[in-house]
């Protein structure tokens, strides 16, 4: 039995907490490529790609979980980030794409659940508890301060865990047709029927979730089960129903100090009575029940949209800023090569350089980016000296790293920023080499009459630009 189950979870529980970092760290970390591909061969059967599906582009990255586990998370979108915890199967493509354009606003992040999709497929899930590791590696991999979660079914079980422990870092938890214990759900009829047909007949059980999620006779059904037969397979997801029935939510949902809603579904086996019990468990939480086409719930987010909206705090105009992006270069291949302990002294001393020349030019620091800072600063001349300052440390310390700046109006949630003028910054740094700072035109044009020097390198096309930026390099 879990050691969450009958009791509140305590920071103690080493299985439920994987070991944490006030910053990621190599063991949950994305392992980043400049220009990721998809092909057989890689983690999970599969490398990386940045892979655009209808009108929605999205990229995949792999997280390391607390096992050295590998676990695909995408991300779509812009703005706010909403983690979505897989419910029962899902593969990136066609949900990351349903998410990004129901939650217009947001960065969307989803990730494939170990043993199906792009992530470790493991047969055997021991203990139960490296699926809560594997979400906690996802958040982390976050690098924002403030993180909604979204969670449906099966998925109640991670996203709860993730809110219950990081009450600082989850903002939101929506979740729709939740349960107390995955053992709940095996016990009734319908489900304890449908293991028996998973068992027996793996291709009807398929074919038969698809009819049930798309609607009886829907012509959507055998695309869903498609979707479904290439995500995972029987003892896979045998073995995920499995790790998650020994996990007794209980001691979660009393822990939990985030604003909550919970969605009663009357499709979902469950009655009233049982949401109820769990939304009682709760200190701030909602009730609601859904009432919409039950052909539809799976993608239908109205509550749950008007839930988020009404708890975000507004988000305004930070006025015109200049945001100052670093990047440790190679940071993996540092790390395989240095080792987990010298790498993160490396990235520590590169911190102190650059909180110091952010604190002596009048910046702030907005947050780590695992790999780097982001920082921005009310005026384009202090944010170029500040460059300049950590850009000649770093070099004299063979710190290897890339700045990049851009000044703009961004948007502002909580601490943290967000729009074009912040996204065209990150595309800047990536452009830049190592010792390298890299600026857009408008932070030269800014900076005019000063004594800086700045170098023409072109016109380049980055990634969500339609027109090509021209950039300069700073001398330092």
């Amino acid at each position: 039995m879990s050691a969450a189950a009958g009791r509140a979870p305590s920071a103690n529980d080493a299985a439920l907490r994987p070991e944490r970092h006030p910053t990621p760290t190599r063991s949950c970390r994305i392992a980043r490529c400049a220009d990721p591909v998809l092909d057989p061969g890689g983690v999970g059967g599969s490398r990386l790609r940045s892979l655009g599906i209808g009108v929605v582009d999205f990229r995949v990255e792999y997280v390391k979980s607390s096992d050295d586990g590998s676990v695909a998370a995408g991300r779509a979108g812009s703005g706010p980030p909403l983690l979505v915890v897989p419910g029962m199967v899902e593969t990136l493509e066609t949900p990351l794409t349903d998410y990004a354009e129901a939650f217009p606003g947001r960065e969307i992040i989803l990730y494939d659940r170990r043993g199906s999709g792009l992530s470790q497929r493991d047969p055997v899930i021991e203990p139960a508890e490296i699926l809560i590791a594997d979400a906690q590696a996802v958040l982390d991999a976050c690098h924002s301060s403030e993180v909604a979660v979204l969670a449906t079914l099966m998925g109640s079980v991670e996203a709860t865990a993730l809110a219950a422990l990081n009450p600082d870092r989850v903002s939101q938890l929506v979740l729709r047709s939740p349960v107390i214990s995955m053992a709940d759900w095996a016990q009734i009829p319908g489900v304890r029927a449908a293991r028996a047909a998973m068992e027996q007949d793996w291709d009807f059980y398929v074919e038969a979730f698809g009819q049930m999620v798309a609607g009886w006779g829907n012509p959507g059904g055998p695309a869903i089960a498609d979707r479904f037969r290439q995500g995972t397979t029987r003892d896979e997801l045998a073995a995920v129903h499995d790790a998650l029935a020994v996990i007794d939510l209980e001691g979660y949902y009393a822990q939990l100090r985030v604003p909550t809603m919970v969605v009663h579904s009357p499709t979902y086996f469950f009655p009233p009575t049982y949401t109820a019990r769990i939304a009682a468990l709760i200190a701030d939480c909602r009730l609601e029940v859904y009432a919409g086409d039950p052909a539809r719930i799976l993608h239908d987010f109205t509550i749950t949209r008007r839930f988020l909206n009404e708890q975000v705090s507004e988000i305004v105009d930070a006025g015109f800023q200049t945001v100052l992006f670093t990047d440790l270069v190679g940071s993996t291949e540092l790390t395989q090569q240095m080792g987990d302990e010298a790498a993160q002294v490396l990235l520590e001393r590169h911190d102190s350089i650059v909180r110091a020349a952010v604190e002596q030019h009048q910046g702030r620091e907005v947050k780590h980016t695992g790999d780097g800072i982001m920082a921005t600063f009310g005026s384009p001349v202090s944010a170029a000296q500040a460059a300049q300052q950590m850009q000649r440390q770093l070099t004299a310390e063979q710190i290897r790293v890339r700045v990049g700046l851009n000044a703009g109006e961004p948007v502002a949630r909580g601490s943290d920023l967000f729009g074009t003028a912040v996204q065209l910054a990150a595309r800047v740094t990536d452009r830049a080499q190592a010792g390298q700072i890299l600026v857009s035109n408008v932070v030269r044009e800014l900076c005019a009459g000063k004594p800086l020097t700045f170098d023409p390198t072109g016109a380049a096309t980055l990634k969500g630009f339609e027109k090509p930026v021209h950039l300069h390099e700073l001398a330092y």
